[in-house]
């Protein structure tokens, strides 16, 4: 997702179930020679996401065709971008038909209890996805941006200041494994949106809006143990104000940099 984008609930439109047919066999076409592709997920008119099976492993997979360009080059960079951290593995991509095949993951959606758990999976996607910017960018220079919620105390290098934002954090985006908790869907992916985004997003989309409030600093020096930064790092007051932009807005409002609406 291009930094200068705002991001935005969309809600999209369904395909006919004799469109879904028409292009699910196209799919299974297109990769008769690698993979089984088997029930249909999810629709939309922007992609079609399937179960598969790989045809020389017998893996299960994922299958996601997007319809949509942009959609498909965010989902794929946003891929490139946290890979290593806890997301699903890409098995194969297809550029010209613009098809992911990701590993199937097993587990359940989260609940406000799982929140500590949750905290330290964006963490880790957060710190993942600089390292693997400062590391494409051979350490030779950083990006011009800083976290809105950077406490103006820290006098650490630039690069670790940046802001870097998963993006849609709604509960059916993330699955409680036996090995942890996965981050899924990422194509509305920024690098100019506040870390604390996610964290706080997802605590209004979990209905744990009041005891998280209540519990912030709590939840900040989680955080901030996880990333292996002091808890000074942020400023709790900025991080209460981008909470409550946050919990005030509605499905159909842009938002973007702090959460403003």
């Amino acid at each position: 997702m291009s930094g200068q984008r705002a991001f935005e609930h969309v809600h999209l439109e369904l395909l006919g179930a004799a469109q879904v047919q028409l292009r699910r066999q196209t799919l299974a076409d297109l990769l008769a020679e690698r993979y089984q592709v088997l029930r249909v997920l999810g629709q939309s008119v922007k992609s079609l996401v399937c179960s598969g099976l790989c045809m020389a492993s017998g893996e299960q997979v994922v299958i996601k065709r997007y319809f949509d360009e942009a959609a498909y080059a965010a989902e794929a960079s946003g891929y490139l971008l946290f890979r290593s951290g806890p997301i699903a593995g890409m098995r194969y991509q297809d550029v010209r038909h613009q098809v992911l095949v990701l590993e199937s993951l097993q587990g359940r959606l989260p609940g406000p209890a799982d929140l500590p758990e949750v905290i330290a999976a964006y963490a880790a996607m957060h710190a993942t996805a600089l390292a693997n910017i400062q590391r494409v960018m051979g350490y030779r220079s950083t990006p011009e941006f800083v976290d809105p919620c950077l406490s103006s105390r820290c006098s650490f290098p630039p690069f670790d200041l940046q802001g870097i934002s998963v993006g849609d954090c709604k509960p059916e985006h993330l699955l409680v494994t036996v090995d942890g908790v996965r981050i899924l869907d990422l194509e509305t992916h920024s690098l100019q949106r506040s870390v604390w985004f996610d964290i706080l997003s997802l605590s209004r989309f979990l209905g744990a809006g009041p005891a998280f409030s209540r519990d912030l600093e709590e939840w900040v020096a989680r955080y901030c143990a996880c990333r292996e930064i002091p808890a000074h790092y942020y400023d709790l007051r900025k991080i209460r104000d981008c909470l409550q932009r946050v919990q005030a807005l509605k499905p159909g409002r842009i938002y973007c940099g702090q959460a403003l609406p």
